[in-house]
């Protein structure tokens, strides 16, 4: 009977330590990237980044050619907890090292600079990161330029 119910704790203890990755609750997010007023689209390499205000581990995320992404926390396209975040997004195409051109405005690429944010509650709803040229930003839009001048 004793050897039974050692058995049988040593089960559960197996059992128990199985359940839940010690990680913290994370959400589907998937969205997409906006440029003008239109889904992002073209030939670039994209990513997208998500900071908690509150700290912690960001989620990150590639952005396709049509301007789509799935956030990863810990594993790619596993999500992430619901917050508050500060957006980076880039979309940007190299020409040889060090020339690049830019889809979207280089500010977006910090999320000092970017002046996005998002709250990420169940996860029900896709992400719309909307994103803007300015005027003075114009001159940069669809050129290729030495890379970090801008």
């Amino acid at each position: 009977m004793k050897l039974w119910l050692g058995w049988l704790l040593a089960g559960g203890m197996v059992v128990g330590l199985g359940c839940g990755d010690g990680r913290p609750e994370r959400v589907p997010v998937k969205g997409t990237v906006w440029v003008d007023g239109k889904p992002l689209a073209g030939d670039f390499a994209g990513s997208i980044r998500l900071l908690p205000v509150a700290g912690g581990r960001p989620a990150v995320g590639m952005v396709d050619a049509n301007g789509t992404f799935v956030l990863g926390n810990y594993d790619a396209n596993d999500g992430c907890p619901p917050g508050e975040y500060r957006v980076e997004v880039t979309a940007t195409l190299l020409k040889m090292p060090n020339l690049v051109r830019y889809w979207i405005p280089p500010r977006y690429a910090s999320a000092e600079t970017s002046g996005l944010t998002v709250t990420i509650t169940d996860g029900k709803e896709p992400l719309k990161i909307e994103t803007q040229w300015l005027p003075e930003e114009e001159k940069w839009r669809g050129k290729f330029l030495p890379q970090g001048k801008f």
